[in-house]
């Protein structure tokens, strides 16, 4: 309706590393425009500039259920990326919205949600 993908700006910060331990790391993201609009709460498939290149990425915004979060954030796993990139710029432009986001009963359980998240990243191609 945009007539444009809708995107976020913002700075990679440090996490919990979570994500790591179960074969997803995340980009945290802090906004550079504080009072940006932010879309509702879940996973989306997103496009991702990072360091001058170009990425398809999955999203999470939310308050992460699973881990006890307690504070709403934003957190992108990039596709076939392996870099240290804490402190860069990082954009993202939400290309479909997948899921909502939920809470599951244990980390594994987790963990195979996110392969198939991932897979529907991968279909869009």
């Amino acid at each position: 309706m945009l007539g444009y993908r809708y995107g976020l700006y913002g700075v990679v910060v440090a996490g919990n590393r979570l994500g790591r331990t179960i074969g997803f790391p995340t980009a945290n993201m802090q906004l550079y425009e504080p009072l940006k609009l932010v879309p509702m709460n879940g996973v989306y498939a997103v496009e991702v500039e990072v360091c001058g290149e170009t990425y398809r990425g999955m999203c999470n915004i939310g308050f992460r259920p699973t881990v006890d979060g307690k504070v709403r954030t934003i957190e992108t796993h990039i596709l076939d990326f392996d870099q240290e990139i804490y402190g860069l710029p990082l954009r993202i432009r939400f290309e479909r919205r997948i899921r909502d986001e939920r809470k599951f009963p244990s980390m594994e359980t987790l963990r195979s949600q996110l392969e198939m998240d991932r897979q529907s990243v991968y279909s869009l191609e």
